[in-house]
């Protein structure tokens, strides 16, 4: 996830990294080893096989906790498997189908993400208008239809870019992020160097699968604020998901040495150094995040990765 402006937001797995025995997957997911048998017989979930024992990589482990996550909220494993096998039909070039199924409504609807589109598994059909709930952030962006708003009185506009900004983020807590585009864009045509325009455009941008427009508003964002720590726990995101791990780990170490409690970026760099195989790298930062929000959802992940390194 990304930090907005105003509302800093959790961080996610993602990528490849060091081979996990099944004892070891057991203790990160919390899938049993029938399961995780059973799922790689069936082909829902790939491992690597080794005198008999099965192996995975971190990919797999995400992959795991996917289809726990989504067994948890309702989801039978007889859907999943549907949805994965809808995924290879439709994009063979997708190696891990698990990690595009969302549930996007609170009674377990079911859809596949691609390419930013959410797509129901048997029809192939976009899906549209579909009710979120509180589960909207697992989702991703849905498109809705809506009548389009009147135009607003030029003498209510907003004279300065603070001003827009704050009517950007009104315009995305009311859904409505092409408005929230639109009002960021003008903020920065007022000041170019604008940190919370240029952070939260990047975010817009990011959400579209943009991520090297996005990688330049999130490091336009850091040279005008360079003790922003969102702007630097952004870029760090973007910089994974393109691929430079460096450059990714080195902005999360900027951002915590500018906010040593920022819970995401010491989550999202342990995570990084699983990655790498840094084990030793990586449990200083889970420590560090169980230490500052023990109680979080994602506080589980970090506890079965260190009872993993300690077995």
């Amino acid at each position: 996830m990304t930090a907005r402006d105003d509302d800093p937001d959790a961080g996610r797995p993602q990528a490849a990294g060091a081979l996990y025995a099944l004892p070891e997957l057991v203790r990160l997911t919390g899938a049993t080893a029938r399961q995780l048998r059973s799922w790689h017989k069936s082909g829902l979930l790939p491992a690597r096989s080794d005198n008999g024992g099965l192996f995975y990589g971190f990919q797999d482990v995400a992959a795991a906790r996917t289809a726990i996550d989504l067994i948890n909220k309702g989801v039978t494993t007889r859907q999943v498997r549907e949805a994965v096998e809808a995924v290879r039909a439709w994009r063979p070039d997708v190696a891990h189908p698990l990690s595009a199924l969302r549930v996007v409504s609170d009674h377990g609807t079911l859809v596949v993400r691609l390419d930013e589109t959410l797509l129901e598994p048997r029809s192939g059909q976009a899906v549209l208008d579909l009710p979120m709930g509180p589960l909207y952030e697992a989702a991703g962006e849905v498109v809705r239809m809506r009548p389009k708003p009147p135009a607003p009185d030029p003498a209510d506009e907003p004279q300065d870019a603070d001003g827009w900004l704050r009517a950007g983020l009104d315009a995305e807590r009311g859904d409505d992020p092409e408005t929230a585009e639109m009002a960021y864009r003008r903020a920065l045509s007022i000041e170019p160097t604008h940190p919370g325009a240029l952070l939260n455009l990047g975010n817009l941008v990011y959400a579209r699968g943009k991520l090297r427009p996005a990688c330049e508003l999130y490091r336009a964002a850091t040279r005008a604020a360079p003790d922003y720590p969102q702007a630097w726990y952004n870029l760090a995101n973007v910089l994974d998901d393109l691929g430079h791990p460096d450059a990714a780990a080195r902005a999360y170490e900027t951002a915590i040495e500018l906010d040593p409690a920022y819970a995401d970026a010491h989550f999202n760099l342990a995570l990084l150094w699983e990655k790498q195989g840094q084990r030793r790298q990586a449990r200083v930062h889970w420590e560090a995040y169980l230490g500052l929000d023990p109680e979080h959802p994602s506080a589980s992940i970090a506890r079965r990765f260190l009872e993993s390194d300690e077995a």
